[in-house]
């Protein structure tokens, strides 16, 4: 009888500790999910663009937005989804700071309305948005991609064009 009581008692402490151990290593898992980071979005968004000479006094500027999830989850865009702004740099500005964002805005649009069945960007992926305008040739352009994740929060690239008779490539 001594024997089976003592079977039972080690039985029930066996399975307590694998029940423990359990919960333990459930915490611990959750706790480095949390800690990491794992479940939050990680966006990088770059714009670059060239031109292309299109007629004697036109270029084409084509303009590429490349939204890249480096972090773990799926991302969804919020109700802004991806703009896209162009504005004119004049040729007679001042010298001292430019407020990129105060000069006159030649273009504006959402790349992602095209997208009638939503935009996500798997984890890993990066895409390249294509857009493309007729512009004089000989001006210069400040090109802004701005894409909304959500809970008021944005990830927004700059870079700075010249139109140019030959074909030029900006970075």
């Amino acid at each position: 009888m001594d024997l089976q009581k003592a079977r039972d008692w080690t039985d029930f402490l066996l399975k307590s500790f694998a029940i423990a151990a359990i919960i333990a290593s459930g915490l611990w898992a959750a706790f480095e999910f949390s800690a990491t980071g794992r479940s939050d979005t990680n966006i990088q968004v770059l714009v670059s663009a060239e031109s292309r000479s299109y007629t004697d006094t036109q270029s084409l500027l084509i303009i590429h937005v490349k939204p890249k999830n480096i972090g773990k989850v799926v991302v969804r865009p919020g109700e802004d989804g991806l703009l896209v702004t162009v504005r004119k740099i004049p040729g007679d500005a001042k010298d001292g700071i430019m407020r990129l964002d105060a000069l006159p805005l030649l273009y504006s649009t959402d790349l992602l309305k095209r997208y009638l069945d939503g935009y996500e960007i798997e984890p890993g992926a990066e895409y390249d948005e294509i857009l493309t305008i007729v512009v004089p040739k000989g001006s210069l352009y400040a090109v802004r991609a701005e894409l909304d994740i959500g809970n008021e929060d944005e990830v927004d690239h700059t870079t700075i064009v010249r139109a140019e008779a030959a074909d030029s490539m900006a970075k």
